[in-house]
């Protein structure tokens, strides 16, 4: 049986079980779990759930994170109404192929579509980013098997309104960038940090004497 649960400070946790699986002793991935951690427990209190966990007999399976688009500081032109649509994934062995992910994506489609609580209004439409881990099926055939539509350099379904592009930029480096590697991280993700960290070592063996400097992006506005 699958059943679908918003995520709160109570069930957090199954969301690195999901996520980390396999990880979850890893000393540099808890420290992406805790800045994650963190990050929900501010998301909870300032929006409400972004995040939702499927469980396949009880035993978490799959996980989606989302938000609404005006959320992120980092984005210089947020859409309103937009709900962005980070990652979905589906770790458990024992749940590929059982129709989780897709129990998932249509629980969280059809809460947008009577409202979301992190939205505070309505939503115009869901947007995603697909990216691939090398596991299972391509996520943009995932997005449109699920009646997805091709934008401008993302998939986005209808909810109670039309199709808005998105405006991109590029960061353009500050005069304290100067001289040295900034390496991005995002506190949304556990991997990402562990990423900066490998991006760090690769620097260190390519360039030892190049400083290297960690930018938090929710701390880093792209303007």
């Amino acid at each position: 049986m699958i059943t679908v649960r918003e995520v709160t400070e109570d069930n957090l946790e199954d969301t690195f079980r999901v996520c980390s699986r396999g990880r979850l002793d890893d000393p540099r991935q808890m420290k992406g779990m805790a800045i994650k951690r963190q990050w929900v427990k501010d998301m909870l209190r300032d929006r409400g759930p972004v995040s939702m966990v499927a469980y396949m007999d009880g035993a978490p399976a799959a996980y989606v994170m989302y938000y609404p688009e005006d959320a992120l500081p980092y984005e210089p032109h947020p859409r309103k109404g937009v709900l962005r649509v980070e990652c979905i994934y589906n770790s458990s062995p024992e749940a590929k192929g059982k129709g989780v992910g897709k129990a998932l994506l249509s629980h969280l489609v059809s809460e947008a579509s009577k409202g979301l609580a992190c939205m505070g209004g309505e939503c115009r439409f869901i947007a995603a980013e697909a990216f691939n881990t090398g596991e299972g099926v391509s996520m943009e055939d995932f997005y449109v098997s699920q009646g997805f539509m091709r934008g401008e350099g993302e998939l986005y379904l209808p909810i109670h309104g039309g199709y808005e592009p998105k405006v991109r930029v590029s960061y353009e480096p500050k005069d304290e960038d100067r001289g040295k590697a900034i390496v991005f991280y995002n506190r949304n993700c556990e991997y990402s940090y562990l990423f900066a960290l490998r991006i760090e070592e690769a620097l260190g063996e390519a360039a030892p004497d190049l400083p290297v400097t960690f930018v938090d992006m929710w701390e880093r506005p792209m303007d």
